[in-house]
């Protein structure tokens, strides 16, 4: 019976983290911005602050329960038009044939301590990509990884940043993974459609 009490006990807990860590109903809603010939809409599932109407900007403590939260913030800016050399800068990636791809150029990947990586992203009418790369200055304590992308759009590009998606002493906490759903969410409104 005790064992038994324990169990239900355990299994309480692991099922109030895990719903703690959902999105509630309560938190989701869309967010939309226009500037700069960018005109998208995001699903916040995070009741994250924004900025508008001269940039956009997303704040969100996207892991609250971490035993060391940050606020997660995606800066974006939209580039018009976009060309090879955007991609490259902004994102360090680049089109091969039909996919987007980490640019390997050496200036690009750093050094083999900063540990870049290439994440795709793919969202309702587009694909993209964007890179993460780790700090390899300061105190080890506070190093971080960063992630830049940039999604295509006709003759433009949505590119952005977020300058923390974890601490690199605590990877399990890190918010890359909802960082890139929040942006797989993303829908372009074209000026010919109405926005919701």
């Amino acid at each position: 019976m005790k064992k038994r009490m324990l169990l239900v006990a355990w299994l309480g807990c692991i099922a109030m983290s895990a719903s703690a860590r959902q999105p509630h109903a309560d938190q989701i809603s869309k967010q939309e911005w226009n500037f700069d010939g960018c005109h998208f809409m995001l699903t916040d599932l995070y009741g994250g602050r924004t900025t508008r109407p001269e940039g956009a900007l997303y704040i969100a403590n996207i892991n609250p329960l971490a035993r060391h939260p940050f606020d997660t913030s995606i800066q974006f800016s939209c580039e018009n038009p976009a060309s090879a050399k955007t991609y490259l800068d902004l994102a360090g990636i680049r089109m091969t044939g039909k996919e987007w791809a980490l640019d390997p150029s050496p200036e690009n990947v750093g050094l083999k301590e900063q540990r870049t990586t290439f994440q795709a992203l793919r969202g309702k009418g587009w694909a993209g990509g964007g890179v993460t790369q780790d700090d390899i200055n300061g105190d080890e304590q506070r190093r971080t990884r960063i992630y830049a992308f940039c999604i295509p759009h006709n003759q433009l590009a949505l590119c952005g940043v977020v300058r923390h998606v974890g601490y690199l002493m605590w990877p399990k906490e890190t918010t890359l993974p909802q960082v890139i759903k929040l942006l797989e969410s993303i829908e372009f409104i074209d000026s010919s459609e109405p926005s919701n």
